[in-house]
């Protein structure tokens, strides 16, 4: 157990080091077009935390395969290994839109102020095509158009996705690339639940269920 600890260890903190994603968990693909990304951060305190209790003896006693959370969460749940994977996050006035490298998934994060908040996983059959440039398409001032992919769901050039634009309206700032944790319970049905971190250390949760929620677990700390 302690030498499979250490091995998980040193994947984490090559992946955040040296900018190659440590794929620990399968997630199945998708023809999703990447979206254009910005500098990476290094590692983040999550990761430093993640670290120390992975040194520990035995960071999640009570569960079966003993995997210790990336964060501390007070929930009564077993963790599944961790992922480490490149991804893009955007903030919308009415949500989110977040891409993972791992899979290609990008998903839309809709922000009705409930506290179970809907989203929806964005897949991309492959007949769509990359937006042109619309001259009447400006974002009003102090806000932003997205790009690339997140632009070809955004402007329903994906069938079935029409709905992106008003529910998200227009981005409050441009995408961030970033090294990002991922992490499932392993629970099934809809005890399942994910959560991954933002650019800013922030902590998003995913239910896995019947039916599809989120909300943020932590807010952004940097």
């Amino acid at each position: 157990m302690h030498r499979r600890l250490l091995a998980i260890t040193a994947l984490l903190l090559a992946g955040c080091q040296s900018g190659a994603p440590v794929a620990t968990t399968a997630i199945e693909p998708t023809s999703a077009v990447i979206p254009t990304m910005t500098a990476l951060p290094g590692p983040t305190s999550l990761a430093e935390g993640l670290t120390t209790r992975l040194s520990t003896p035995d960071p999640s006693p009570n569960c079966p395969d003993h995997y210790p959370w990336f964060f501390v969460n007070t929930a009564n749940e077993c963790a599944a290994p961790v992922l480490n994977t490149w991804a893009a996050l955007q903030t919308f006035e009415g949500g989110l839109m977040a891409w993972f490298q791992e899979g290609g998934l990008t998903y839309v994060l809709v922000d009705d102020g409930s506290l179970f908040k809907p989203y929806d996983l964005a897949v991309d059959g492959g007949a769509s095509y990359l937006p042109g440039i619309d001259p009447q398409l400006a974002a009003p001032a102090g806000l932003f158009k997205p790009e690339g992919g997140f632009e070809k769901f955004w402007r329903g050039r994906v069938p079935g996705y029409e709905w992106v634009q008003p529910q998200l309206g227009w981005a409050t700032a441009p995408e961030a690339g970033y090294s990002a944790l991922w992490q499932c319970n392993t629970s099934v049905l809809d005890a399942a639940r994910c959560y991954f971190t933002g650019p800013r250390d922030e902590i998003i949760v995913l239910t896995q269920g019947s039916a599809l929620y989120w909300n943020y677990w932590q807010g952004p700390v940097r």
